[in-house]
């Protein structure tokens, strides 16, 4: 279990996106908020068993209210069979907040691991299936704040060198009122998506983005390799009354997702749309 958990602390270094800290101001508004985050996938018809499997799902919630109502729930969940070898994970976040002064925060977060050994001359492959779902309502701004951020990663770990062979990765993130939403999509050569489903309405009162993708791994070793197949998802759902002096921020980390802000990588990137406001 060690090992499982050390191979997925290196992944999340990678694919991770930070949520910064905000300081409250006073305001005599009231307000109503919600923000909903949601992700799902699904792993089947691997080519061949793991030699060994994990799973972690981790939940949190804060809720503050000075002069209002506020709710928070987080939910996850994760498993990986190994014969016939399948795995899947979800993980949902909600917050709803009413009244003057209050702070509502959850987070959630599911992880799948399972490793493998390939002899040379050996095709490795399975197919996929994600689902990203972001909402966020206000009824007054600027007295109120509504944030949903997720992603969903999963990437082939070469346990013997600590690289990355393949990688997928959609992250998202609303805030309302405001102008840091945006959604991004992108993967490796090894990855094809059959069916991609990417909808949005950015700006307002009430936003929304949806991301919905099947597709397949396919990649070919040529000589013997040990690796580890991870896939991490988190979701995050705030809400704030007053409104915060400082926006909160999604920082995209270096490496996978990093890459998808920076483009530092263009053909990697297959999707990628931010509000301009």
């Amino acid at each position: 279990m060690n090992q499982y958990q050390e191979f997925t602390k290196r992944l999340l270094l990678l694919v991770t996106p930070v949520i910064a800290s905000c300081v409250l101001a006073s305001s005599p508004s009231k307000a109503a908020t919600f923000a909903f985050s949601q992700g799902k996938a699904n792993f089947t018809n691997f080519s061949q068993s793991p030699s060994g499997v994990g799973t972690n799902t981790d939940t949190n919630t804060l809720t503050i209210a000075k002069d209002g109502m506020v709710t928070a729930l987080a939910d996850a969940n994760a498993t990986f069979v190994v014969a016939p070898p399948s795995a899947s994970n979800s993980s949902l976040s909600i917050a709803l907040g009413k009244g003057r002064d209050y702070l509502g925060l959850a987070e959630s977060e599911a992880t799948v691991i399972g490793f493998f050994d390939v002899g040379a001359n050996t095709n490795f492959s399975f197919n996929f299936n994600a689902n990203l779902n972001l909402q966020t309502k206000i009824d007054n701004p600027p007295a109120e704040n509504a944030r949903a951020a997720g992603d969903i990663s999963f990437a082939l770990l070469d346990t013997n060198n600590n690289s990355i062979l393949d990688f997928f990765s959609v992250v998202g993130n609303l805030t309302t009122e405001g102008d840091d939403d945006f959604i991004a999509v992108q993967k490796s050569d090894n990855v094809t998506l059959k069916n991609q489903d990417i909808n949005f309405n950015f700006g307002g009162k009430q936003e929304f983005a949806t991301a919905s993708f099947d597709g397949s791994l396919q990649r070919y070793f040529g000589n013997q390799t040990n690796f580890a197949l991870i896939e991490v998802k988190q979701n995050r759902a705030t809400v704030k009354a007053p409104e915060p002096s400082t926006s909160l921020a999604l920082i995209l980390c270096g490496g996978v997702i990093g890459v998808v802000l920076s483009r530092r990588k263009p053909t990697a990137v297959l999707w990628f749309v931010r509000n301009k406001g």
